[in-house]
């Protein structure tokens, strides 16, 4: 990655307050730009955002009742253990670094230290240091770019939080998103089209309309594939790794949010359902709560979590009997024992033949009858 510039260096001289405004908003997008790209200076290209607020509006001591979060905020993930890390780090060493807060009439709107914030109110503190930043225009959309790349934001969050923004720009309902999309692709694949959508991927927006326009698409299909290729992602992996989420049962919705359940994990402990173990769904949802504990706890591969659901179904799941190859062989033996081929044959050979089909029908009456 090339050297990024300097952030500060956009607040060089002095500027009128709605210039200021603006280029706090212009920061802020230069902020999410670093965050997608996970870039290692992030932090303190966000300590030059802070000292420029601070130097604009001061720093504040802001009551914590007085906070509340971004409604928006596409991380709804956050482990009480990181929130009791960072609260033993206030505790020790006090606030090092400040809130950066979006004034809302006699309130304030949290835009970044969500896990400072909350650390706080499990100490039990009463105010908190801050910064003020003007409210960006589209602040879901901002946030989830903040967030979208990162490693750590895990799928479910991810999916939501994709699928909210898809549905706030396209007005496409949030339940039908899925179907709209699951619907274009599998027309895409079949006219073997699908590697012209991935590869608007990285075009230009011009570029991704024109090429949208000559797959022959409805407009509603268009505006939705439009989105998510606005948003930097390739619409079939979204399908194949991001909307799969979305119909996780509660249980393991949960424990990716609350226990660090990967994706690809809970996908698998999902062929745990009701229907494929023919179970009630009270029975499956035990047997796929105590598998899934299984698996964090023993941290467990993708291949092996497969293998120990493949396990559970087996104990569930009798094998479906198949036709046998000796079974067919054997009897068209029979059929090809004609009355002249019998009266050719000596009588002790056919006394024998009877003694053991009667035997072998003895034994198919007893498997019937089982």
């Amino acid at each position: 990655m090339g050297r990024i510039p300097a952030i500060n260096q956009r607040f060089t001289g002095a500027y009128q307050a709605t210039e200021q405004a603006q280029r706090i908003a212009e920061l802020q997008a230069e902020v999410e730009q670093l965050r997608a790209a996970q870039s290692p200076d992030l932090e303190a290209q966000l300590e030059v955002l802070r000292e420029q607020l601070k130097a604009q509006s001061g720093e504040l001591s802001v009551e914590v009742e007085l906070i509340y979060p971004n409604p928006h905020q596409p991380r709804q993930t956050i482990t009480i253990e990181s929130i009791q890390t960072i609260a033993r780090s206030l505790e020790k060493d006090g606030q090092i670094t400040p809130l950066i807060l979006i004034p809302q009439g006699e309130r304030y709107l949290l835009w970044d230290g969500q896990r400072r914030w909350e650390a706080a109110k499990l100490l039990g503190w009463g105010t908190l240091q801050a910064v003020t930043a003007p409210m960006p225009k589209d602040l879901h959309r901002k946030a989830l770019l903040t967030f979208i790349h990162h490693e750590d934001l895990n799928p479910l969050d991810k999916a939501e939080a994709i699928v909210k923004e898809v549905a706030d720009s396209t007005g496409i309902k949030v339940d039908k998103i899925p179907t709209v999309l699951s619907t274009v692709l599998r027309r895409l694949e079949r006219g073997q089209q699908i590697n012209k959508l991935t590869s608007l991927v990285s075009a230009t927006p011009e570029e991704q309309q024109q090429g949208l326009d000559q797959l022959g698409i409805s407009e509603v299909e268009t505006s939705l594939l439009l989105s998510l290729l606005d948003l930097g992602l390739n619409p079939a992996s979204v399908k194949a790794n991001l909307l799969s989420m979305l119909v996780l049962p509660p249980d393991l919705k949960q424990a990716i949010r609350e226990q660090g359940l990967k994706g690809a994990h809970a996908l698998a402990l999902a062929g745990l359902s009701a229907k494929i173990l023919q179970l009630t769904e009270r029975q499956a949802t035990k047997e796929r709560v105590a598998a899934t504990q299984q698996v964090i706890e023993q941290d467990l591969t993708v291949a092996k979590t497969r293998e120990l659901v493949a396990q559970i179904k087996a104990r569930y799941l009798d094998p479906k009997p198949t036709d046998s190859k000796e079974i067919t062989a054997a009897a068209r033996g029979l059929e090809k024992l004609s009355p002249n081929v019998m009266e050719a044959t000596s009588r002790d050979q056919l006394k024998e033949l009877r003694q053991i089909l009667q035997q072998k029908l003895a034994e198919i009456d007893a498997v019937l009858a089982s």
